[in-house]
């Protein structure tokens, strides 16, 4: 059996997958953001640690990183009210890396 991997490296891009329909609630987004991006282990489940990660990258050797979220619809279908805050770190993170001298982008896909 073939297991699903969070995140590849292809022609020196890193790319990390992050499945919405198993990110329905918080708790299961941050595990899965988590393995995606290879957070260190002194991430913690809150909005301050996530921002703290995803403005740093540093553990991740390659200057391009795309994070691919897949099934978008259902990406905290649960807690629609955390969406923005989530999407705001993540556009906060896209312009301080680049800053940092790294690329990063999030593609979404529609389910």
């Amino acid at each position: 059996m073939q297991t699903f991997k969070n995140n590849i490296v292809v022609n020196g891009i890193f790319l990390a997958f992050l499945d919405g329909q198993k990110c329905a609630v918080l708790p299961h987004f941050y595990d899965e953001i988590a393995k995606a991006l290879n957070f260190p282990d002194y991430f913690i489940h809150n909005f301050d640690s996530l921002d703290e990660c995803m403005n740093d990258l540093s553990w991740i050797e390659q200057q391009e990183i795309h994070l691919l979220i897949f099934n978008y619809d259902d990406l905290l279908f649960e807690e629609q009210y955390n969406l923005d805050v989530v999407n705001n770190i993540f556009a906060n993170a896209i312009s301080e890396l680049e800053d940092n001298g790294k690329h990063f982008s999030v593609f979404t896909q529609k389910s």
